[in-house]
């Protein structure tokens, strides 16, 4: 189905409104509230601006603005569909929005993906469109919308692309300020472990590195985990990458 995705001439107005509104705001839940009183207002009752996590369970870092079927969410949390969401994974692969009908898109499902979007559009989350959004450091996200029964403006579609991936921007500073200000810092020796870990090295060889024993490492790790406030050291990883702690240039081996 074709769309004109042409900037209507109020639209400048109307995206800079929202930015002042989203500025005005120190909280997540505020861009977020948002995002969707400002997609509905546009004509999309279901949003799901998020990064390409679990949404009952996102890690450190992840963006997570969502107005789906209650029932839906929990059932695709419970099922764990993040793995294999047809949505994420096409999206990982365009800079361009897609509409869920287009051929290309139909044409690389398969399996258990045709299952993820049957059941969704049974919980009436069907004919979205998606908007792949990419950032410095941040985690694979996107933002799908689905329209009511009387469709969308097709000059807003601009405007609504704008306004994603200012909200997911803003989302993900608010998230790292709070790092920042809050987040106990870590030692030099957690730093240099987590680094490694990052690298793809076990506790033996971070040991040999170090010149320390493989129980002292895993110990330190555990207090590195324990002082971000995470639970596996994935989210650790994330968390020191989003606090400043480490960067990517740290861990590039």
């Amino acid at each position: 189905m074709p769309h004109n995705w042409g900037l209507d001439v109020n639209a400048a107005q109307r995206l800079w409104q929202f930015i002042e509104r989203c500025e005005a705001t120190n909280s997540m839940e505020g861009v977020g509230g948002a995002f969707i009183a400002e997609m509905a207002d546009l004509g999309f009752p279901y949003v799901a601006l998020s990064s390409h996590v679990d949404p009952l369970n996102p890690p450190p870092g992840a963006v997570m603005v969502l107005r789906y079927p209650e029932s839906w969410v929990a059932h695709y949390s419970s099922e764990q569909y993040q793995q294999f969401d047809p949505v994420f994974d096409y999206a990982r692969t365009r800079s361009t929005p897609f509409w869920w009908s287009d051929a290309r898109f139909q044409a690389r499902i398969g399996g258990v993906q045709k299952r993820v979007l049957a059941e969704g559009a049974e919980a009436g989350i069907r004919n979205g469109v998606t908007i792949p959004i990419r950032g410095p450091d941040a985690l694979p996200a996107s933002c799908s919308l689905v329209a009511d029964r009387d469709g969308v403006d097709p000059q807003m579609y601009t405007l609504v692309h704008a306004l994603a991936v200012y909200a997911h921007e803003r989302a993900r500073r608010i998230y790292a300020a709070t790092v920042l200000t809050c987040e106990p810092r870590l030692t030099e020796r957690e730093r240099e472990c987590l680094m490694l870990v990052a690298r793809g090295k076990s506790d033996w060889v971070i040991s040999c590195l170090l010149g320390t024993s493989e129980k002292a490492v895993n110990r330190t790790i555990e207090r590195a985990k324990k002082r971000l406030g995470v639970a596996t050291r994935t989210q650790a990883i994330i968390r020191a990458l989003h606090s400043g702690e480490i960067s990517l240039y740290d861990i590039a081996d």
